[in-house]
């Protein structure tokens, strides 16, 4: 009889909803059909398979423990976000065991988790194609890995749970860290041996995007100490088959990359999907919204889908912006927003009129300068530390989503998890653990000659490297789409950087080793018969 371990809210009885991607991937509306009833043939596999992908967007619209208390995402002091200030500061007020946060990050991956396994267990007994049946297997393998790897990262050892749950069990047994990667490349390794280059369905996971996440835990097991030799080597191997695939390639600009309405493009090896059709997209994006700047009661502004609505959720930090070199990198003119425009008739402005400027980084302006100017600047030094100027700064704007009503979260683009110039970015990196710098050169410049400003290409180029280094290119094309914190921790950076790199952390000075590892949520602690044993630090 196997084994089963069942995490108490409830993995089992879930009603699965399939999504659509983009509108490739059909939508197929599954509910008031039990897995025993439903799920029996191939069209009830295929729905069930569809469902494991509605998971991925709930999950990463959780931002909270991969971005904040990081070197390049901070807290902008605004006083509706007091719940946020824990994460970043790391003060036990806030970041403790009933933090919602870890508890709803938990709750969702073992769900997903939950809905993989009944995929996995039930494909047995489905009379369809084998060969169709055995790719769909490897989507489901790769997206239980991508959660487990997720659960690792942010817990350690954690619960390890294969089987699909019908019937409840109240006990939960941690497993070793090292067990669960054990686990995470088993699967991904699967998945990388059958899935296809490329899926009639867009949206589906391909071996592209199996083999960049394989990279990428090989690469993250490398720094640990139950790393094996071959860590870095096969985490190049990975990386070097995506690139030389000739399934993806870099767009001509970075610019490209994030125009609205061009998510399906040749860069992008997996994302997140999002219907045109708002009625199938449940909440929507909202990564349009979340990187914003308070601008609303400034005179000028009303609530418009001009500049839509303005959450300082994920404040980039004032280093991130030092990172870029303005007269040659495009990157930083795409990634911010620096002026805003009268959206009204108000006082002494009119629709158009400049009403808020942030001179760049590097070239601040003088106080006359400022007094002389018939709109509010703020200068780098002012950015979110000046609580008469609405703690403003330039917000993330490469995700914007014109033209959608005031205050609707609701959005439609696409949410990119991995893209091609990550995967060299993961290459770089593995060559630096690997002691081969020109290696390590070539993958960073090759990103970063894309992101040059037109004729300064070699000006553009780098001619040494380090992890540091690495982590910085990482902040620039990266910043708001990966996991930041997951980073900073892979690399034995997060202590180090975020003190002293994210000022209101720094202030704080609460960061300690134990953090490296988050509380296991209380919630699961106290539904748990057995004594499961929480993380050192949290009480």
């Amino acid at each position: 009889m196997k084994k089963k371990t069942y995490i108490v809210w409830g993995l089992c009885g879930i009603l699965l909803i399939c999504i659509s991607c983009s509108g490739l991937l059909d939508e197929n509306m599954v509910s008031d059909r039990t897995t025993d009833n439903y799920y029996v043939d191939e069209q009830g596999f295929e729905d069930l398979v569809k469902a494991n992908y509605a998971s991925l967007r709930n999950i990463h619209k959780e931002r909270e423990l991969v971005l904040l208390g990081t070197d390049i995402f901070t807290q902008s002091g605004h006083p509706d976000l007091g719940g946020l200030f824990g994460m970043n500061e790391y003060s036990p007020q806030g970041l403790n065991v009933q933090s919602e946060a870890f508890d709803t990050y938990w709750k969702l991956l073992y769900s997903a988790i939950g809905v993989a396994n009944t995929a996995i267990e039930r494909a047995a007994n489905v009379d369809m194609n084998e060969a169709t049946k055995t790719i769909r297997l490897g989507e489901v393998k790769f997206l239980r890995a991508m959660y487990y790897f997720y659960l690792v990262e942010q817990f350690g050892d954690i619960p390890l749970v294969l089987d699909e749950i019908t019937s409840v069990v109240t006990t939960a047994e941690r497993i070793p860290e090292q067990e669960i990667y054990r686990q995470i490349l088993a699967d991904l390794t699967q998945a990388v041996d059958v899935l296809p280059g490329v899926q009639g369905d867009y949206g589906r996971v391909t071996k592209g995007a199996a083999q960049h996440l394989l990279s990428k835990v090989y690469l993250t097991r490398a720094y640990k100490g139950f790393a094996e030799g071959t860590d870095f080597q096969r985490a190049v191997e990975l990386a070097e088959s995506i690139i030389n695939s000739g399934n993806y390639r870099l767009l001509d600009t970075f610019r490209e990359v994030f125009q609205q309405g061009n998510e399906v493009n040749d860069e992008i090896i997996f994302s997140v999907q999002y219907s045109n059709n708002t009625v199938v997209n449940g909440a929507g994006s909202n990564a349009h919204s979340i990187f914003g700047a308070g601008i609303e009661n400034l005179e000028g502004m009303d609530r418009n889908s001009v500049y839509n609505r303005q959450q300082a959720r994920f404040v980039p930090s004032r280093y991130l912006h030092t990172l870029f070199d303005v007269e040659n990198d495009e990157r930083y003119d795409v990634t911010f927003l620096r002026v805003f425009y009268a959206t009204i008739d108000q006082g002494s402005k009119s629709v158009g009129d400049t009403v808020l400027y942030f001179p760049r980084w590097d070239e601040p302006w003088s106080q006359d300068r400022i007094d002389a100017a018939d709109y509010i600047v703020v200068n780098w030094e002012e950015y979110y530390m000046n609580a008469g100027k609405t703690n403003q700064f330039p917000p993330i704007w490469k995700f914007f989503e014109a033209d959608l009503p005031y205050g609707d979260d609701m959005g439609t683009r696409d949410q990119f998890v991995f893209r091609l110039a990550e995967t060299h970015l993961l290459a770089a990196e593995a060559y630096l653990g690997l002691n081969n710098p020109s290696e390590a050169l070539r993958h960073i410049n090759i990103v970063r000659r894309r992101a040059a400003v037109p004729g300064s290409e070699a000006a553009m180029e780098m001619t040494s490297i380090t992890i540091d280094d690495l982590l910085d290119e990482r902040a620039r094309e990266l910043c708001g789409e990966d996991q930041r914190w997951n980073d900073l921790k892979r690399t034995n950076k997060l202590i180090e950087r975020t003190l002293l790199r994210n000022e209101r952390a720094a202030a704080a000075n609460q960061l300690r080793e134990f953090h490296l590892l988050r509380p296991i949520p209380l919630s699961q602690i106290e539904r748990t018969t057995n004594d499961l044993i929480q993380n050192p630090g949290y009480n």
